[in-house]
């Protein structure tokens, strides 16, 4: 009787190793503690929607309270709220832990088009240091999963017609859908620039993403609101200029040098690479370097530019099949389970850099920022969210998209400690202001006659004379 001959790709090779290792990395990254500040807002939005059902005004500030608000991630925050409902802070670190290893298992895949398995682990490991930076716990990490997916289903040819239930999905779990439609019709641009006679693949998958995106944002408790929502947005460019996150990166970190590394191969990659790859690839990278937001977006577009056009490392086959390698395999898929208990053991969350004994010591003081106006920075505006739910104990958050420019502009003249300062101060009439020690406004204040009435290292509150 003849053996019935495995073929390669169903079997465990050293391709299949590295990106089980590459996956249990990044499950490793996204169990990292909680703690980002916008992370706090959508979950306080999940509880408050499975307390009183859909959101539909701003219940956590006293400024933009009552206004009418589109959570264009709503349902990532119902998500949030449901997961934390009924297992907790452990429930929640598996899910972004979970997130983060199919994001991982996605890039190491988008690196194929490599010559050899050598070339592939260069092009990916800084990826992985950039990811420990940028895949936290936001809705924006589920939106970096359906991008990547919707690159490799381009990448390996798929069948277009799934992609609508992932457009569905995209245009409610987060804002960045358009970036979808924007990468296909890039990839279709440059194959006609090289005359590839596939080039509609790509415009029929653009098509479809954008068809489930039609219907996602029309069957939704907000309606039409979430497809103008993204427009709206980048339309508020004097606001969103005031956020770090949105400016063009200084470069001052690590993880953002490593990004200019990588530009730097994939211009001498992208000599060798076919147009379909470049045009996207540029179109991202200018996006990249005029917000920092962009980069990792940009990353991933840049994944199979790279591995097309660095030259062969050599090094062993990426179709070899061992013992060794299938209990290499084995062993990862028991660290993923590893990590995945450790995951579920407290402390979950990192709350550090927010002013949690402050906030306890204003109790005390009878200065609870939920019965009193309280100044603060927007960081701080999340956890007091986070912290006392829909009862109106913010001045303001990272939301911008909500809050009247007029109220961010004065949020900026207190956090630059800019001239008018004292007619914002006066203008709010606040109760007290909690803020950060070394910040200018603190000596201004005290100059001006104001009490501290507590103080740490880091956090001061101040009350007026």
């Amino acid at each position: 009787m003849k053996a019935v001959e495995v073929p390669a790709q169903s079997r465990l090779t050293l391709s299949t190793l590295l990106g089980c290792a590459c996956a249990v990395v990044s499950f490793g990254i996204g169990a990292q503690k909680l703690g980002d500040n916008s992370f706090l807002t959508h979950l306080a939005t999940g509880r408050l929607m499975l307390d009183e059902g859909i959101v539909r005004k701003d219940a956590f500030t006293w400024t933009s309270g009552g206004e009418p608000l589109v959570v264009q991630s709503w349902l990532a925050s119902l998500l949030y709220g449901i997961i934390d409902n009924s297992f907790g802070f452990a429930g929640l670190r598996l899910l972004m832990a979970a997130s983060a290893c199919v994001l991982g298992w996605l890039a190491w895949q988008l690196t194929d088009r490599a010559p050899s398995v050598i070339s592939r682990v260069v092009v990916i490991a800084p990826v992985l240091v950039i990811g420990v930076h940028t895949w936290n716990e936001r809705p924006l990490l589920l939106a970096f999963v359906f991008f990547a997916t919707v690159m490799l289903a381009a990448e390996r040819n798929r069948d277009p017609r799934w992609l609508a239930a992932l457009g569905f999905l995209w245009v409610n779990i987060h804002g960045s859908w358009p970036l979808g439609i924007v990468l296909l019709f890039a990839r279709w641009f440059g194959a006609r620039l090289d005359r590839d006679l596939d080039a509609g693949q790509d415009a029929r998958r653009a098509v479809w993403l954008a068809g489930g995106m039609l219907a996602g944002g029309i069957a939704n408790p907000y309606g039409p609101a979430m497809l103008w929502f993204p427009f709206e947005l980048l339309g508020r460019h004097d606001t969103l200029r005031q956020i770090s996150e949105w400016q063009a990166s200084s470069f001052e970190s690590t993880w953002t040098r490593l990004f200019l590394v990588l530009l730097a191969a994939t211009i001498f990659a992208s000599r060798r690479a076919p147009l379909r790859l470049v045009a996207p690839g540029v179109l991202f990278v200018i996006a990249a370097l005029l917000s920092v937001r962009n980069i990792p977006i940009a990353v991933i577009v840049l994944l199979p530019l790279l591995a097309e056009g660095l030259p062969d490392l050599h090094g062993p086959d990426a179709n070899r099949d061992s013992t060794a390698i299938r209990l290499g395999t084995v062993g990862f898929v028991a660290m993923v389970a590893m990590l995945a208990v450790l995951a579920v053991l407290p402390p979950h969350t990192s709350l550090e850099q927010y002013p949690v004994a402050a906030v306890d010591a204003m109790e005390k003081l009878d200065l609870s920022p939920a019965g009193h106006h309280v100044l603060h920075q927007d960081f701080v505006g999340n956890y007091l969210g986070f912290r006392f739910g829909g009862v109106g104990a913010v001045w303001i958050d990272d939301r911008f998209e909500l809050h009247d420019p007029a109220l961010v502009a004065d949020y900026v003249v207190l956090l630059r400690a800019r001239p008018r300062w004292r007619d914002v101060i006066e203008q709010n009439q606040p109760d007290a202001v909690l803020w950060e020690r070394d910040r200018a406004l603190v000596d201004l204040l005290i100059t001006d006659g104001w009490s501290v009435v507590w103080a740490d290292d880091k956090w001061v509150v101040l009350t007026p004379a």
